[in-house]
């Protein structure tokens, strides 16, 4: 959220994911790095925030 709210109008991409039970999952820049984060329950993007829906997210790890 601290990484949103330092933008004016933030691109976020969204899927939702999850073997056994769902999760949340959302991918931003900022400052050419990306910044990726899963939650168990969906996260209030700041207002203004333009959200990509996405079918899923991969993340080399």
């Amino acid at each position: 959220m601290e990484i949103l709210r330092k933008q004016q109008a933030p691109l976020v991409v969204h899927a939702t994911g999850g073997f056994f039970s769902t999760n949340y999952q959302y991918l931003t820049s900022y400052k050419g790095l990306a910044f990726f984060t899963k939650s168990a329950m969906p996260i209030d993007l700041p207002k203004g925030s333009e959200v990509v829906e996405a079918k899923q997210i991969w993340v080399p790890g």
